[in-house]
């Protein structure tokens, strides 16, 4: 089936301005891009008035191992019915546990899905809040760099990065344990030459020293949670300068929402009064926060866009600076001729809506954005209303 999308807000992703124009889907790719494109014969024409018009949404953190503990939910939850083509698993699975991973649900899976592997070899079975508490990086011995190299070599195709998450209770309590988990991401990953993603929430490594340990590329996320070892709550609000630094050489900001890491009184301040916005847009969304308070992409999308952040850098944010950090830009993320053609048709909702935040805090918006159509390499899927 091939299709023109008429009168749209284009967005491509890089974060420029919009353009009123018109896209020519067909045989699974972006043929055209321009302006009172005529529509064939043999096109079905799709009126985007009044929406926008964007590259698929690229989520650079999730939890979608689905079936394996008690932590994932299923892809297509979160993937192409809420305008997201590309889901990026973030350390679900490990070594003992990627092969089943890829298998069961990688390949069979509608949405393109990638992992960061876990530096542990089990990879994230449990949730944290969750006694007994059992996590990854609890016992040593798993933390094993040459089994995560092997698997990497061995099985390179969807494997983009390395995750490890630092949190006591996930390292029974051991600061070592911890210790041992980071330098062993960051020895993986010079080692295969992929970016480590840094979870590091309720830690007993501060931020200093993890954040100073990171090189171009790599990805700290959860930026605004909402424990007292955040780097912002420890400076009054602001970004301390370790994490300007760590900016300026090109590490990664991720937002990694989750259910502990957006809290108004972190973000508004960060963003709104010392302009330290996201590089990139995510959701970590999982079992425990998918009935709230995340939901989905594009509700997470709306809380920056109540911040003020630019619809055009929320985009980008959630598009193709994912894709870079994921280092799949080359295939997912852009909306250009000859790309694949994932896109997603937005409308931009007036009214009031409530958008809360993991402490419980309710902040009224006058504006959200919501998936409305997504097309996946071409094959149409309409967004059911939330």
């Amino acid at each position: 089936m091939s299709y023109i999308i008429q009168h749209g807000e284009v967005f491509d992703g890089t974060g420029s301005a919009s353009i009123r124009a018109d896209v020519r889907v067909g045989d699974g790719q972006i043929q055209e891009i321009g302006p009172s494109l005529p529509a064939r014969p043999d096109e079905q024409i799709i009126d985007a008035s009044g929406l926008i018009v964007a590259p698929g949404l690229v989520d650079l953190h999730t939890h979608v191992f689905t079936g394996m503990g008690d932590f994932s939910v299923d892809p297509a939850d979160v993937g192409i019915r809420t305008g997201v083509t590309t889901l990026i698993d973030t350390g679900t699975a490990g070594a003992l546990t990627y092969e089943t991973f890829e298998r069961a649900v990688i390949r069979p899976a509608a949405e393109d899905i990638y992992e960061f592997l876990c530096i542990s070899r089990i990879g994230v079975l449990q949730n944290q809040l969750s006694p007994p508490h059992m996590g990854e990086l609890a016992d040593i011995r798993f933390i094993h760099v040459d089994s995560a190299v092997s698997c990497i070599e061995r099985l390179p195709e969807f494997i983009k990065g390395v995750k490890v998450r630092l949190t006591d209770n996930l390292a029974d309590n051991k600061r070592e344990h911890e210790d041992a988990g980071f330098q062993g991401a960051l020895a993986v990953a010079e080692r295969t030459g992929l970016p480590v993603m840094v979870h590091h929430v309720g830690s007993l490594l501060t931020y200093q020293y993890v954040v100073g340990a990171l090189r171009s590329g790599d990805i700290y996320t959860h930026t605004y949670h909402t424990l007292a070892d955040n780097a912002f709550a420890m400076n009054d609000g602001a970004p301390p300068p370790e994490l300007l630094e760590a900016r300026q050489r090109g590490v990664v900001f991720d937002v990694g929402h989750g259910a502990g890491s957006f809290a108004w009184d972190v973000v508004e301040p960060a963003c709104q009064r010392h302009g330290f916005w996201p590089d990139t847009i995510s959701t970590d969304v999982h079992k425990f926060n998918i009935n709230g308070p995340v939901y989905d992409m594009a509700t997470t999308m709306s809380k920056f866009l109540h911040l003020g952040m630019p619809l055009s850098e929320i985009i980008h944010a959630s598009t193709y600076a994912a894709a870079q950090a994921a280092r799949i830009a080359d295939r997912s993320g852009l909306l250009a001729s000859g790309r694949i053609a994932d896109v997603v048709l937005l409308t931009q909702e007036r009214g009031q809506f409530e958008l809360v935040d993991c402490r419980g805090q309710t902040q009224i918006a006058s504006q959200r954005l919501r998936p409305v159509k997504t097309f996946k390499a071409g094959v149409l899927t309409q967004c059911p209303a939330p």
